[in-house]
């Protein structure tokens, strides 16, 4: 699996419709999460993602995945994080291992 990727996305915030960008770094061994608002000046670390900024990550690695341009392994990774969450996981998974 390779090294140091970071991805990225953005939500618009509810109470003004402004955007939250959000990141996700993987450095081999462990998923660091960023955030960043139009006012804020750097990225702020968040500590403990919850379950939806794991599926927004999942929805990411996925779509890249099926472009070839993230391994597979890195989607079962999230997949594995998800489980330990107790979030069910598409089956969508289990379809795109069977193509390989």
């Amino acid at each position: 699996m390779t090294k140091n990727q970071v991805h990225e996305w953005h939500e618009n915030r509810e109470e003004d419709g402004r955007k939250r960008y959000f990141r996700a770094y993987w450095n081999s061994r462990a998923w660091v999460f960023r955030k960043t608002e139009p006012e804020d000046e750097d990225w702020v670390p968040i500590e403990k993602p919850d379950a939806a900024l794991w599926l927004a990550l999942r929805d990411v690695i996925f779509r890249k995945y099926q472009r070839r341009r993230v391994p597979f392994k890195l989607l079962q990774n999230v997949d594995a994080v998800l489980e330990g969450l107790g979030v069910k996981v598409e089956a969508a998974s289990e379809a795109a291992a069977e193509d390989e």
